[in-house]
């Protein structure tokens, strides 16, 4: 089965995270491609008015400034888009080239090996270009936050146009290794270390002066710092967010994720699917704004991802509203002192699921090119689920995408059962990956015509054992569910085998306790579907005709079969392409009836084989399991060795050969249909248990080793197979 995926969405909040762009074009450091011909607009000209349109952009959103935020469009291309009038500067797309911004700047880093160009996309003027053989790490307003990958020391790198290149080395940094950088505040760096004592420490860097101001013990490691000038904030473990007084080093730990905002006064608290804070559970995945001085709480957006600081004051959050759409939101304080979220960039589809389009073929054979599923939404981030009802019996299969655009139906219903020909109808349902909104759901019908099999009787084209209960009801069971009972329960990995620990039947007819022999000759009839017998106990031998998923009323055959103590069906004898009758009388001699198809005279005389059959107490006709010209015959003597007789088509059979001995702990021997490579299998259960033997088509060694299942005899459910 088929599962489904979870992506991140496309307006992904990773500030300051370097991306590597695919090559189409061969792009250089020069100057960016400008896409608008606006000039990059001053601190005081970004404020939008209430009501103003945001501007279309679709694509992740890396980090943001006063004035505009650094994005990949859905094409690849890196653009600086301007909040005053949606205008975007390209840069050049090259796969060595990786670009990052500043958090808080109107800063842009393009990085190809050693070498940078530093733009300041909000004054514009010649780019600063730095070579260096150092890694870079974060960028800070103009200066690179960089590592001496000999020595394993921080750096601070800078240049102003025409001037040399200043590098700075960072005093005062704690032992141990570097390990995370943050670069929330510009003018201050946070660097998480990892002590030789195996904790981690929060190093404060002043940029100014190039040396450690503060440290902090953060024990576990932390996901993510940021710095103020009143405040240190860190995550803790399991979504809990630390912040301490950097005047007065108190601390105190909140049970959510949070960062300062909105100058200090408020926290932007985000989290998952259930965002409680206060003891108040917030619905869908919002971004909640909790005021430090009076403790209002302030939910904003439908689904927030992680807020940015922008540098003004202000914050920038992916996410969306169902009244909206996806976008980018811009979160200020209005008149009143209240946060408010703007649209300020539109990535122009909606919040919630729509199901476009769903194919589903009208149609099913499984014949190898009918069984995919596709369909079309507003949304890729998505997991889809595809139920199917077979309309007559209401029996159902489940089916669901993790990480695939499409679901193949294997043809299989719930239990392991195959699918049933007729009539089905099908509910799509895609459920959002961020969890937000409802889920969107389109129905259809389809049908199922895959054709017959040999000892198909519930019109699934699959192999059934006809197994009687004490109460006399006559029921089919999938071999392919009965398998299925040996699979292993303790497999964990994606694609295991189903397992069933309780198989489902289909009830057949009631009434069959009236029955002393019962036996599956296959189509004597003359239907497509294979027929069964039944001699009751005046002995009447009597028909009934399978006809989809139940047997058709019984029709007499003849009397005076109260002689034979065995009976068995199912192999082709005589070339016909119908299955034939086999009986043994109490004197031991076998005679053979071979089908006519005909319903109301379904035998012709018997012919007899030979005598000395006493010796056998099992017969079985499972149909053609060694190769020969015609079906085989398989009996078991009273010492348990199953014995083989090659059909030669002709209604006689060669000298027997032996299988095997141990047979004896089987009470039932049945056919089990055929296999892929067309030849006969056979199934064999007993009060210890059951075991499918799949033929191979040999005479020598005709069967595989054997299959063993849990299934047993007893005297109420499983009492007689055949």
């Amino acid at each position: 089965m088929s599962r489904a995926r979870v992506r991140t969405s496309r307006f992904r909040l990773t500030v300051a995270v370097a991306v590597a762009l695919a090559t189409t074009t061969a792009g250089t450091l020069a100057g960016p491609a400008t896409a608008a011909t606006a000039a990059p607009a001053g601190a005081a000209e970004v404020a939008r008015q209430a009501g103003d349109a945001a501007f279309p952009f679709t694509g992740s959103f890396l980090s943001a400034g006063p004035n505009g935020f650094l994005g990949v469009r859905t094409d690849g291309v890196a653009v600086w888009m301007r909040y005053a009038d949606g205008s975007g500067t390209t840069f050049p797309k090259n796969a060595a080239v990786t670009y990052r911004g500043a958090a808080g700047a109107d800063v842009v880093v393009a990085s190809e090996g050693t070498r940078h160009t530093v733009r300041d996309m909000a004054e514009g003027g010649d780019p600063v270009v730095i070579d260096i053989p150092y890694r870079l790490e974060e960028v800070n307003g103009s200066t690179l936050v960089m590592v001496d990958t000999a020595t394993d020391e921080l750096h601070l790198v800078s240049r102003v146009p025409g001037g040399e290149v200043v590098d700075r080395k960072v005093t005062g940094m704690p032992a141990g290794v570097l390990w995370e950088f943050y670069g929330s505040t510009p003018g201050t760096v946070a660097v998480q270390t990892s002590a030789p004592d195996y904790g981690f420490r929060i190093a404060l860097v002043d940029v100014a002066t190039a040396a450690t101001v503060e440290t902090y013990d953060v024990g576990n490691y932390s996901g993510f710092a940021q710095v103020t000038p009143d405040r240190v904030l860190w995550e803790s473990p399991y979504g809990r967010t630390t912040i301490v007084d950097r005047e007065t080093r108190q601390a105190e730990t909140h049970p959510y994720r949070a960062q300062i905002a909105l100058g200090g006064d408020w926290l932007a608290i985000t989290g998952g699917d259930r965002l409680v804070v206060d003891g108040v559970t917030y619905p869908n995945r919002p971004v909640v704004l909790k005021s430090l001085k009076d403790g209002r709480k302030v939910p904003l957006l439908d689904l927030a991802g992680r807020v940015a600081q922008v540098g003004d004051g202000t914050l920038l959050v992916p996410g969306g509203t169902f009244a909206q759409g996806r976008g980018l939101f811009r979160i200020s304080l209005d008149a009143s002192g209240t946060p408010a979220a703007t649209m300020i960039a539109d990535e122009q589809r909606p919040l919630g699921i729509v199901l476009e389009q769903v194919n589903v073929p009208s149609v099913y054979r499984f014949d190898g090119t009918d069984g995919r599923v596709t369909w079309k939404t507003s949304d890729s981030d998505l997991g889809v689920s595809l139920d199917l009802t077979h309309v007559a019996t209401g029996r159902t299969v489940s089916l669901w995408s993790y990480y695939d655009t499409f679901i193949d139906w294997d043809g299989y219903l719930d239990q392991v059962i195959g699918a049933y020909n007729g009539a089905y109808t099908w509910k799509m349902t895609a459920h959002p990956a961020s969890g937000v909104g409802p889920a969107a759901v389109k129905t259809g019908t389809t049908t199922v015509d895959r054709g017959t099999a040999a000892r198909d009787f519930n019109d699934n084209a699959h192999a059934d054992a006809l197994v009687r209960d004490s109460s006399g009801n006559l029921s089919a069971y999938d071999l392919s569910q009965l398998r299925a009972m040996g699979n292993s329960p303790d497999c964990h990995e994606e694609g295991c085998p189903p397992v069933v620990r309780d198989p489902k039947p289909d009830v057949l007819g009631t009434g069959w306790n009236t029955y002393t022999l019962m036996a599956s000759p296959g189509n004597a009839a003359g239907t497509a579907s294979d027929d069964v017998v039944g001699r009751d106990r005046d002995g009447v031998l009597w028909l009934h005709r399978s006809s989809k998923q139940k047997l058709l009323p019984r029709t007499r055959i003849g009397g005076g079969w109260q002689v034979y103590n065995k009976i068995t069906g199912g192999s082709d004898l005589n070339g016909d392409r119908r299955g034939d009758l086999l009986a043994t009388d109490t004197s031991g001699v076998l005679w053979f009836y071979a089908s006519t198809g005909n319903a109301t005279a379904p035998f012709k005389a018997r012919k007899k084989i030979g005598g000395g059959w006493g010796v056998y107490n099992l017969l079985t006709a499972p149909g053609n399991i060694a190769g020969a010209s015609g079906g085989d015959l398989l009996a078991r003597d009273t010492s348990g060795t199953l014995w083989l007789y090659l059909g030669k088509g002709d209604g006689t059979f060669t000298a027997r050969r032996k299988v095997g001995g141990g047979w004896q702990k089987y009470t039932h021997v049945l056919p089990a249909g055929r296999n892929g490579t067309g030849v006969a299998d056979l199934y064999a259960v007993g009060p210890s248990g059951s075991a499918l033997y799949s033929g191979r088509d040999s005479t020598t060694r005709p069967f595989e080793t054997a299959y063993a299942l849990p299934l047993r005899t007893d005297s109420t459910r499983f009492k007689t197979f055949f």
